[in-house]
């Protein structure tokens, strides 16, 4: 009897815990699709709820190409910079920094944690 309420409770446990993940990728999935669409006025704070939303730093490498290409290239070097806060050992947020700001620094840290992905600073 014990065993299947440990066995109930740990089911309920897993149908909450994927319900909730559903819903963040919902959400983050959301500010990717506003970066196209909204107006050029709300892009920083569409920057701002991507970096809180996404976990996954590709999301947010997204989001920061197209605030690039939306002209919005402050915005998205802070979404870079906040993605290397969030995920120091990640290469993509040091990859994207280095790509909107020339830091040689930032290249250089993308290189060390991924040199196939990243070319070698010169």
């Amino acid at each position: 009897m014990l065993v299947r309420l440990v066995l109930g409770g740990l089911a309920v446990l897993s149908v909450a815990v994927g319900a909730h993940a559903l819903r963040a990728d919902h959400r983050c999935s959301q500010s990717r699709d506003r970066a196209g669409r909204a107006p050029a006025g709300e892009l920083a704070r569409v920057a701002s709820s991507t970096a809180d939303r996404c976990g996954d730093p590709r999301d947010s490498a997204i989001v920061a190409l197209v605030l690039t290409a939306r002209g919005q290239r402050a915005a998205a070097l802070g979404l870079a910079r906040r993605m290397t806060r969030a995920h120091p050992d990640d290469y993509l947020g040091w990859l994207v920094v280095w790509r909107l700001s020339g830091e040689r620094e930032a290249l250089a840290r993308a290189h060390a944690l991924n040199p196939r992905g990243a070319p070698a600073a010169r």
